[in-house]
C-alpha cells in the first residue's frame, strides 16, 4: 500500500503552520492539570518512580566535633513497562472528495475557496489530535479515581484489551469506607468522613490540597442531613430557613475547618464502537480522590517511528507530542489523517494519594 502527497498539496505541506496558528481551538484536557510530559525518548519501555515522596525526618542537633548521622533514603518503588501506541485515522473518501469538489466549483470568491479547504483540512486534523489527548485524558482520570487503569472491551473496543486491570501500587491503608453509603441522605456523615480520612492522612505526615469528585458525588454530598446541618450552624441560618448547599459555601466552610477543598470533576470521554459515539465518564462517580499538592505524575512519552523516519510523500505536523500525518492512495482512492501518540501516564503521587469509597466498595 503506497503513500501519496496529500490532496491538500502544499497547504498540507504546511500542516504544521496550520497547527501552530490555531492551538486555540484543539478541545482543552483535563489531564494537562495535574500530569506533566516526561522527556521524550526513543525507547518503548518506562520505568515509574512510586512513593517519591514522604515525610522527612528532622536533622540531629549534634556536639560541634562529633559526625553527622547518617539517615536513610527512601527506597523507591518502580512500575516498568511498555508505552502503547494511541491511535486511530479518519478517512476522506472518494464520494466525500466529489462533494468537496463539487462545492469549490460552484463557489466563485477565491477567499471562501480557501476557507471551504483550509476548513476541511484542519477539521480532520483537529480531530485526530484531539482524540489522542482525550485517551491520556480516559487514563489519567480513571487513575486517580480508582488507582489502576483498564482496557476492556468497552473503553478501547476496537484495539488491545486486557482482561487484568493494571494496579498501579496504591497502598492498601489509603482505601478509606465511608461510614454510610453517601446516597442515604438522612444518616450519611459525609464531612466526617472526610475528616477520617483527613486526620489518617495526618497521622502518616501526609496532607491535600484537594477533595476531587464527580457530579454525581456531589449531588449525593450536598442532600446529605450532615452537611446541611453544618453548613446551617456555620453561616448562622435561622432555624426553619432554607439552606442552600453550594459549592462556594461547601469550600468555605471546609477551609475554615483546615480541611481541603472541593474540585468537581466532570469530565465526558466519546468512545467509539462500530461507528457510533458513547459518552463515558472515566473519573469514578462512586470515590471520593484526596490529592496532595503539586503535579500528580508525569506522561511516559516516546517518540513515534515517523517522528525519526519521514515517508516520502506523507505531510506531519506535531501536536502537544502528538504526531499527525496526511496522505493519499490511490487505489482505492482515499485521503487518509493520521494521528500517533507513544504515551502512558505514570502516577508518581499515588502514594500520597488518597480514595474515599462512598458507598462502602473497599
Amino acid at each position: 500500500m503506497s503513500r501519496h502527497k496529500s490532496i491538500f498539496g502544499a497547504y498540507a505541506d504546511k500542516l504544521q503552520a496550520v497547527v501552530d496558528q490555531s492551538k486555540d481551538r484543539f478541545a482543552p484536557t483535563w489531564y494537562q492539570k495535574y500530569f506533566n510530559f516526561g522527556t521524550s525518548q526513543t525507547s518503548l519501555t518506562y520505568t515509574s518512580v512510586l512513593g517519591a515522596s514522604r515525610i522527612e525526618a528532622a536533622a540531629s542537633i549534634i556536639s560541634r566535633n562529633s559526625s553527622a548521622p547518617l539517615r536513610s533514603r527512601a527506597a523507591l518503588a518502580k512500575l516498568s513497562g511498555e508505552i502503547p501506541a494511541i491511535s486511530e485515522k479518519f478517512k476522506m473518501s472518494e464520494q466525500d472528495y466529489r462533494d468537496f469538489y463539487m462545492l469549490q466549483q460552484l463557489n466563485v470568491d477565491d477567499q471562501a475557496k480557501k476557507n471551504q479547504l483550509m476548513d476541511l483540512l484542519f477539521n480532520d486534523t483537529k480531530k485526530a489530535g484531539e482524540s489522542a489527548h482525550k485517551r491520556l485524558d480516559y487514563l489519567c482520570l480513571e487513575a486517580v479515581s480508582t488507582g489502576q487503569i483498564t482496557i476492556t472491551v468497552d473503553n478501547n473496543p476496537d484495539g488491545f484489551v486486557n482482561s487484568v486491570a493494571l494496579d498501579l501500587g496504591m497502598p492498601s491503608a489509603n482505601k478509606k469506607n465511608a461510614a454510610v453509603s453517601w446516597a442515604t441522605s438522612a444518616t450519611a456523615t459525609p464531612i466526617t468522613d472526610i475528616n477520617n480520612v483527613v486526620e489518617a492522612a495526618f497521622s502518616e505526615g501526609r496532607s491535600f490540597s484537594k477533595i476531587l469528585m464527580s457530579r454525581n458525588a456531589w449531588l449525593k454530598f450536598s442532600k446529605a442531613k450532615e452537611v446541611i446541618d453544618s453548613l446551617t450552624a456555620y453561616f448562622s441560618i435561622a432555624k426553619g430557613q432554607l439552606t442552600v448547599v453550594t459549592l462556594d459555601k461547601v469550600n468555605n466552610y471546609l477551609e475554615d475547618n483546615l480541611l481541603p477543598v472541593i474540585e468537581i470533576v466532570n469530565e465526558v470521554v466519546g468512545i467509539e464502537k462500530d461507528g457510533v459515539i458513547s459518552a463515558q465518564r472515566p473519573f469514578n462517580d462512586n470515590n471520593v480522590s484526596f490529592i496532595p499538592a503539586g503535579p500528580l505524575g508525569r506522561i511516559h512519552h516516546a517518540y513515534a517511528i515517523e517522528d525519526l523516519q519521514k515517508v516520502a510523500g506523507v505531510s506531519y505536523a506535531s501536536y502537544n507530542k502528538a504526531l499527525i500525518s496526511k496522505w493519499q492512495e490511490n487505489d482505492p482512492f482515499a485521503e487518509y489523517t493520521k494521528v500517533e501518540l507513544n504515551a502512558f501516564p505514570g502516577f508518581e503521587a499515588i502514594e500520597g494519594t488518597y480514595l474515599l469509597s462512598t458507598v462502602a466498595g473497599f
